[in-house]
């Protein structure tokens, strides 16, 4: 399951995994009783690499932890893009699905893109076959070096229905690994090599 964190005051983060490359924290807030994380790496990639792996909606499969389907909806313009996801819940639960919207915003000065993450309430592809999720967060991506990024994702859901926070808060650990180390394989791939893209130009 996908997940993000408001940035009000809140408790301190605790390390609860580091192998990989990948740091994995999590922490309760005053918002859910459903625990947030966030993940850090830093990866040999070029920002490019990064967006086109967003962009490429239906790879999210390959990558993302637990997705089963993924669609792109609309990309109204080509800093913001809202796509269904489908992700597999374990039994005997019903697998949980979202509409996502994806902001862009790339600072040119400090080299940085920050790419909110924000489950909509959105009527759209509803169906009695999933539970539909709340929540935020963000990708944020720094560059360090002409070819070196270091990436930060962290996340807040509320997985919604009737599934209790400590089973939720089983996965805040594996969630974010797995997508993090899904992304950076991602990003290695040919077919997201050697893109560019307007906004992030300007």
């Amino acid at each position: 399951m996908l997940c993000i964190a408001p940035l009000h005051a809140q408790e301190s983060w605790d390390l609860v995994k580091e192998n990989e490359g990948v740091k994995v924290y999590t922490r309760t807030n005053e918002v859910m009783s459903f625990k947030e994380f966030r993940a850090t790496m830093t990866v040999k990639a070029k920002v490019e690499d990064f967006v086109s792996v967003l962009y490429d909606v239906d790879g999210l499969t390959s990558w993302g932890y637990n997705i089963s389907e993924a669609k792109l909806l609309e990309r109204p313009n080509d800093t913001i893009q809202i796509y269904y996801a489908v992700a597999k819940a374990p039994w005997p639960y019903k697998d949980r699905d979202g509409i996502y919207k994806n902001t862009f915003d790339w600072d040119k000065n400090s080299g940085s893109l920050t790419v909110d993450i924000e489950l909509l309430e959105d009527e759209r592809e509803l169906s009695k076959s999933f539970v539909r999720m709340d929540g935020y967060g963000f990708w944020k991506v720094e560059k360090i070096s002409a070819n070196e990024l270091k990436i930060d994702f962290q996340m807040q859901v509320d997985p919604g229905g009737s599934i209790k926070a400590w089973m939720a808060n089983m996965f805040v650990t594996d969630s974010p690994f797995k997508t993090m180390t899904g992304i950076r394989e991602a990003m290695s791939l040919k077919k997201h090599q050697g893109k560019s893209f307007e906004f992030l130009i300007k």
